[in-house]
């Protein structure tokens, strides 16, 4: 070899060496904090790592079990429930999840034990930390830790499966370091998604595997089978609950999967004879499912994720839609298919919310005969039932010494006369409280109430020593308070009753703004007396009584147990997310699975949080939610270092 040659090759190693070091450096870079043997960022996280988090992110949602467990529910005067409770939708659901936390942490133990710990940089861990923080602060304050700690009944999402949601994001972001880390979450879901696709359809068809004998020994304990004809089905013929208790939640995890699986189809077509047919045959068939499933459901807040997803992504993928007409056509095509196949079941639940979110309140009093809206509001306070009614304001005052002696005056202090009516009731002798009326009757253990009729609905009220209180439908004696309310006054069935739990709970928030009452105790602090509220909403107005447990809103219920200044730590954590990903896949190269599959996660997320308008949070859907968070947010860490290194 010449001299020159030779200069030439050490030159060469002199400039790959420095490549390396900048490579090294820009690597390192990446680290906020490594340990001795901490691994290069780029290497594939171990096996057993990665099945924690796709157990978190992908198997959870199956867990269907029974549990029994007590609660002290006869403290509340709403409750229509023992004290012994029984579960099959989330007990088993919250103690998988907590279990997967807590195995993460001993595997970062173990990490920081063997050298090998290290945090990626990241913008996630302040708002993570943040958020974490006023959980813990709220339970430290709540009235109800016992409820705070594990969550409400039926739900189970307090404090600590908050906590373990944010252990996981950290654990996930951190361990999804290479396609084959991402290949470890997706395929997974695919499997499990199939599977509750199926199960799903079996709903559908009528034919649920849940009722019948297999079904029913498979979600119960072995000392249950020879009750199984106990087993109360609570859900109708042929809707789709899968394994999350609520038909609203089977089309909110969906608009996290549909998008993804979607764009693996397009990919998959689009690698042509790369890709063996029966792949492409699969994912298809399984987008199918799941379109399916979610029409099936029958949820109108599904529906509207699914068309912010849509919209989402025409404006990320844009003119590649066109390149990629072929796949795109196929997906439409099938989709016109199943809803065409499935009309009957979502076009009246389309229907309904299009003219619910247009009626006026008058418009649906007109549908529901018997319902009269003249009473504004019912108040006990001390010897005083204060009523308003048709915007005027009468009293009944009662004598605490002789019950029979009832004065009853209007706001001013005008005294009305009580005049005889059909027997044993008296009308009263005022022209702005026609078709009011009152009755005095006693039980058998002499007990005195006044019976109050506004137009046909009659109201009981017990005479107690400390005044006059509501007798509610589990005969239980209520003190009633007028109940703020905000917006909706003209359409309280919005949204099958959101309407009126909406508002209601604004003006809840008023209490909540730096700490929450404590995480999943919503159900707490509603005012379940707002007895005169229900009867005007016309959603609840056959059943005064029923139990209003969750906002149907994500973010009021965040705002309601944990302060809405967790709410904004969440908010920055998924806008930033959401923006970096737009920005990110706008603009990428489409040429390898990462991009089809962050951009799926992103569009995913983008039409759940929509969804998450009228939809809650659940242990059935939020470890799905928060395991393709991280994911994304690891993918986009990813592909943002691959850009750079293409850069150099």
């Amino acid at each position: 070899m010449s001299n020159k040659n030779a200069r030439k090759s050490n030159d060469k190693l002199k400039e790959t060496g420095k490549q390396q070091e900048k490579r090294r450096i820009r690597l390192s870079d990446q680290y906020l904090f490594n340990m001795s043997h901490t691994p290069g960022i780029e290497e594939s996280t171990h096996w057993f790592q990665m099945a924690v988090a796709a157990f978190f992110t992908a198997v959870i949602v199956m867990i269907t079990r029974m549990a029994s467990y007590e609660r002290p529910m006869s403290q509340f005067y709403w409750n229509n429930s023992s004290d012994q409770l029984t579960d099959f939708f989330s007990y088993y659901k919250m103690v998988a999840i907590l279990v997967c936390a807590l195995l993460a942490l001993t595997i970062l133990v173990y990490r920081a034990m063997t050298q090998s710990f290290y945090i990626k940089r990241s913008y996630a861990y302040v708002p993570m930390a943040a958020y974490s923080l006023f959980v813990i602060m709220s339970y430290i304050f709540s009235d109800y830790k016992e409820f705070s700690l594990f969550g409400w009944n039926d739900r189970f999402e307090g404090t600590l499966p908050l906590l373990a949601y944010m252990t996981m994001l950290f654990f996930i972001i951190n361990c999804v370091n290479s396609e084959k880390n991402v290949r470890w979450i997706v395929s997974p879901l695919a499997v499990t998604s199939a599977i509750l696709g199926l199960l799903g359809l079996s709903q559908g068809l009528g034919h649920d595997f849940f009722r019948t004998e297999i079904g029913k020994k498979l979600i119960t304990p072995s000392w249950f089978w020879d009750k199984l004809d106990t087993l109360n089905f609570i859900f109708k013929n042929n809707e789709i609950y899968q394994t999350v208790y609520n038909i609203n939640y089977v089309s909110f995890y969906l608009t996290l999967l549909i998008p993804l699986f979607g764009l693996l189809f397009i990919r998959s077509v689009m690698l042509g004879k790369a890709e063996p047919v029966w792949k492409k045959i699969l994912w298809a068939a399984l987008f199918t499912l799941l379109i399916f499933n979610l029409i099936g459901s029958a949820s109108s807040g599904g529906l509207m994720g699914m068309g912010i997803a849509a919209l989402v992504a025409i404006l990320v993928l844009n003119r590649r839609i066109l390149d990629w007409w072929k796949p795109v056509v196929i997906l439409l095509v099938l989709l016109i298919i199943i809803g065409g196949v499935s009309f009957e079941r979502w076009m009246p639940e389309l229907s309904s919310a299009i003219k619910g979110s247009i009626n006026t309140q008058t418009t649906q009093i007109n549908q529901a005969p018997g319902v009269a809206h003249k009473v504004d509001f019912m108040e006990t306070k001390g010897n005083d039932i204060i009523i308003g009614y048709e915007a005027n304001t009468i009293i009944f005052t009662i004598n605490p010494v002789n019950t029979s002696a009832i004065a009853v005056h209007d706001s001013e202090g005008n005294s009305l006369k009580l005049l005889p009516a059909e027997a044993p009731f008296y009308k009263i002798d005022d022209e702005r409280f026609e078709g009011l009326k009152a009755k005095l009757i006693y039980d058998e253990d002499e007990n005195s109430y006044l019976v109050i009729d506004t137009n046909g609905k009659e109201w009981t009220f017990r005479i107690t020593r400390d005044g006059p209180r509501y007798l509610n439908g589990l005969r239980n004696i209520v003190e009633l308070k007028k109940v703020p309310a905000v917006g909706w006054e003209d359409n309280q069935a919005f949204g099958s009753g959101r309407g009126y739990i909406w508002s209601r709970t604004i003006p809840m928030m008023k209490e909540t703004i730096l700490l929450g009452h404590g995480a999943d105790t919503f159900c707490a602090f509603f005012p379940h007396y707002d007895y005169v509220g229900k009867w005007n909403s016309v959603s609840f107005s056959n059943n005064l009584n029923v139990v209003i447990d969750k906002p149907h809103n994500m973010y009021f219920g965040i705002i309601i147990g944990t302060g809405a200044m967790s709410l904004i730590a969440l908010l920055v954590l998924w806008g930033v997310y959401l923006f970096q990903s737009l920005v990110l896949y706008r603009r990428i190269e489409y040429s390898g699975f990462l991009p089809f599959a962050g951009a799926g996660i992103f569009i995913g997320i983008s039409g759940f949080l929509a969804a998450a308008f009228v939809n809650d949070s659940s242990v059935s859907v939020m470890p799905m939610f928060y395991g393709l968070l991280g994911t994304g947010i690891a993918i986009n860490m990813i592909l943002a270092n691959l850009n750079n290194n293409a850069a150099q």
